[in-house]
């Protein structure tokens, strides 16, 4: 949850055997992001069996719009397209999703395009003034004291996921 109480998710995109071993998955990846006292054996089955996790995210500052839009459209193709690019994908990499990262400005800048069109005032026509609840910044660039709820879940899910990349589409 957010600093105002807004759900942030993530979507969690593989075949289903791999979801349904999810946990596994997760912990070869921890197991590789930490391997000591692994044997060399148990490093290459790790290597060779663990499946990496791409977590693409969008929108750290408000008035980003483009990427929510486009990455739920990929979690979309992900999840039902049967051809062998993307069956591909999902039989050997997790993706997870994170469309809106800011969901408290993201809410205020639908507010205000929304307004702006009643008005026909055109794009831009009513300015987003959204400061954050606790920081004088919409996009959350709290990273080194994570004092910000949506700082401390980025951070929480990256320690708990270790994707292999992590992909920032603001």
């Amino acid at each position: 949850m957010s600093d105002e109480g807004r759900e942030m998710i993530g979507l969690v995109i593989a075949d289903e055997a791999t979801i349904q071993n999810i946990e596994k998955y997760r912990a070869d990846l921890a197991k590789i992001a930490d391997p000591r006292g692994l044997s060399a054996s148990e490093k290459d089955r790790l290597i060779r069996e663990a499946k990496p996790i791409y977590w693409l995210s969008g929108s750290i500052h408000s008035p980003e719009t483009g990427s929510p839009e486009m990455l739920m459209e990929l979690a979309y193709r992900l999840t039902v397209d049967e051809g062998e690019n993307i069956k591909a994908i999902r039989n050997n990499v997790i993706t997870i999703i994170t469309p809106v990262t800011e969901v408290d400005g993201r809410d205020r800048m639908v507010d205000a395009d929304k307004l702006a069109r009643d008005l026909k005032l055109g794009p831009g026509g009513v300015p987003l003034v959204y400061w954050g609840k606790y920081t004088a910044h919409d996009n959350n660039r709290d990273g080194m004291v994570l004092s910000q709820k949506l700082s401390q879940n980025v951070m929480n899910a990256f320690l708990k996921w270790k994707p292999v990349v992590v992909h920032d589409l603001h």
